[in-house]
């Protein structure tokens, strides 16, 4: 399938765009190698495919979250500029 520079200006105009004829031409080219793939993608036949991608029996590789308290504080406040009772203060920005 053929993209024409009018189609990209089009686009374009919809997106809010000003482009160069120099962008067009650019845009119009990456638009035909994308709808291509897309006719690649199009031609495979997935109909014997297994939609069942995942193992039952696989497990996750995440970590396991076991939180715990940050050993060094004063690395941990060394960018603030005040503190209060052990908490970082900031100015108030509501009234």
């Amino acid at each position: 399938m053929k993209i024409k520079p009018e189609e990209v200006k089009y686009i374009a105009k919809l997106a809010k765009l000003n482009l160069s004829e120099n962008e067009i031409s650019q845009y119009t080219r990456e638009f035909d190698d994308i709808l291509e793939h897309f006719a690649v993608i199009a031609s495979y036949d997935v109909e014997k495919v297994d939609v069942n991608v995942f193992d039952e029996k696989q497990t996750s590789s995440l970590r396991e979250d076991d939180p715990t308290l940050f050993g060094d504080q004063e690395k941990l406040y060394q960018n603030t500029k005040t503190l209060k009772n052990g908490l970082i203060q900031v100015p108030k920005i509501l009234e």
